[in-house]
């Protein structure tokens, strides 16, 4: 087959997208597929374009036995719903008519969202190029958790976004969802169950548990007993401030917090740190992948935090199998799939999402019961390697996508 992948974010952008599209991709090409990437020119999370691809509007690069195509994009480190508009805007549109000027006779157009803009592109080429497959992978329920989050309120977007969302739903062959809640949401939208497939998220297990480091042991856990990490994007649909709040209430229980990630919310939540005197508390910044499993040698347990809105119980976040699969014992403030996951897996436990009071009490439930801790160490590494090998993963994917193409 001839694939073409079209996501917002590749490599060497750093993310759950980036991740689970690199992995599909590898799997595609080496099973003997000829596949292009569509994407942008790096910049997330700090939206700077990276410094060898500024001033530059197409790139052909090829990186292992795949190509990538990568087209500018507008970019803003200021976060508002002008600068992304346009952010998403530029993308749509340039990557369209790279796309239309490069065209390969593309068997297949696999379009993952979101940002649920990208899906137009994807509309766009089904419309020219009819006899295509055009699948649609949503891996986040958008616009409804934007519209939930208070992010998205205008009312002449939010119609247009669901007007877009009903027409990709509608003119995608195949339907790819992440989770069963998404499939039962979309299902509930009126698509027909037969057309949607879920292929969750999971892990790479390239993180695995490891001797700590000395040099991170000296520098951020000589100070403590306990050491919480977090390692993921700083933004408003984790409501990071609540992990703040808990370390202020355990300063005196020597018990440290890392993060590691970056993203909109990281100068609000400095400025919380200094404001409110946490000193238990350290930002990292952005971590190469290759160097996390050295920061998690370190850490005692992950905490995974989403705000406590409905549409969050839907998800499953991937850091869930990242921990497991680096054997952290897991905090996880979300609700529905994501902490049936965990139980099943008895690899952690639960606090109620945005309750800095039930979070301080499970992390000091957690360090004071050290047999339990290593039951959820070992439990979790066997569940993700026995469930969620995205390897795996992405070979039960190509075989749906391969069946698709076969359909006349």
């Amino acid at each position: 087959m001839k694939i073409l992948y079209i996501t917002q974010y590749f490599y060497p952008e750093i993310g759950a997208t980036t991740n689970r599209a690199l992995a599909n991709v590898r799997n595609f090409a080496e099973n003997g597929h000829d596949v292009t990437v569509l994407t942008e020119m790096p910049n997330h999370p700090r939206g700077i374009i990276f410094e060898d691809y500024k001033r530059k509007l197409f790139i052909k690069e090829k990186m292992e036995n795949f190509h990538i195509h990568r087209v500018w994009v507008y970019t803003n480190p200021k976060k508002s719903s002008i600068t992304r508009l346009f952010f998403y805007g530029s993308f749509m549109l340039l990557g369209t008519l790279h796309t239309v000027f490069n065209w390969k006779n593309f068997d297949l157009v696999y379009v993952t969202s979101p940002p649920l803009f990208v899906g137009k592109i994807g509309l766009w080429l089904k419309k020219i190029y009819p006899n295509i497959k055009f699948v649609f992978e949503v891996r986040d329920l958008w616009p409804d958790a934007a519209i939930e989050m208070g992010e998205l309120n205008n009312p002449k977007i939010i119609h247009f976004s669901h007007k877009l969302e009903k027409a990709l739903y509608n003119n995608s062959n195949l339907i790819i969802a992440v989770t069963q809640r998404f499939k039962q949401r979309i299902i509930k939208k009126g698509i027909p169950k037969e057309k949607i497939k879920v292929i969750r998220n999971g892990s790479d297990l390239s993180y695995q548990k490891i001797n700590p480091q000395p040099e991170l042991l000296s520098k951020y856990k000589k100070s403590y007993n306990f050491l919480v990490v977090y390692a993921g994007n700083l933004g408003l649909a984790q409501n990071l401030k609540t992990i703040l709040q808990a370390a202020k209430k355990l300063e005196m229980e020597k018990i440290g917090f890392l993060f590691l990630g970056s993203g909109p919310e990281k100068q609000k939540l400095l400025d919380h740190k200094k404001r409110e005197k946490i000193n238990n508390v350290h930002f990292v910044g952005e971590i190469p992948k290759v160097e996390v499993n050295k920061y998690f040698s370190i850490a005692d347990c992950g905490v995974i935090p989403l705000r406590n809105i409905k549409v969050f119980e839907t998800t499953i976040p991937s850091k869930l199998f990242d921990y497991m699969s680096a054997s952290l014992p897991i905090l996880l403030g979300v609700k529905g799939e994501a902490k049936e996951i965990l139980q099943e897996a008895e690899a952690g436990i639960s606090f109620e999402p945005d309750s800095a009071e039930d979070l301080t009490e499970k992390i000091l439930v957690l360090k004071n019961n050290p047999e339990q801790m290593e039951k959820y160490q070992n439990n979790g590494r066997k569940f993700v390697s026995k469930n969620f090998n995205r390897n795996k993963l992405a070979t039960q994917l190509l075989s749906i996508l391969e069946i698709l193409v076969e359909k006349k």
